[in-house]
């Protein structure tokens, strides 16, 4: 199995904003929708420093990441931000989303060309697998809290 991430396109994006996470997840989202591909890649035409990419397993379209790469002008302490995480319905449960946060971790370093990076996100606080991957991978909560979601942030060198 090769977890990559690809390009929403032409040929994906209808299969790309079917996905859809479990009912009872939908609170997770601000915006509370089972669907949240597709405010992602409306949210993606607002603000196109942002990236969204889709999120497979050979050829078969697990997910979503939507994130920004570099928040800080190069003088400034660097920091990347991770939007949204967004993994089906069928393939949670599987290990997709820590593989998925381990590839992004690398992407965003790769994108660093080996300066340190903070990077960010934000998860509901009755969340709780959210939680404990999030920590599993070595996100530290500092104290923030946006929105009512709980901020953590991961060093990466």
């Amino acid at each position: 199995m090769a977890l990559e991430f690809r390009e929403v396109t032409e040929e994906n994006y209808q299969e790309f904003i079917e996905l859809e996470v479990k009912p009872d997840q939908k609170d997770c989202f601000f915006f509370k929708s089972t669907k949240p591909n597709m405010m992602t890649l409306a949210q993606a035409y607002i603000y196109p420093e942002r990236k969204v990419l889709a999120v497979f397993d050979d050829d078969v379209l697990l997910g979503s990441v939507f994130f920004n790469p570099d928040t800080a002008p190069p003088d400034k302490s660097r920091k990347a931000w991770l939007t949204r995480l967004m993994i089906d319905q069928r393939y949670q449960g599987k290990g997709f989303g820590k593989r998925t946060m381990e590839l992004l971790i690398a992407t965003i370093k790769q994108h660093h060309n080996g300066r340190q990076v903070k990077l960010g996100l934000s998860y509901e606080p009755h969340n709780k697998l959210a939680e404990k991957m999030y920590t599993d991978l070595g996100f530290n909560h500092e104290g923030d809290i946006s929105g009512g979601q709980i901020v953590v942030w991961l060093d990466i060198e």
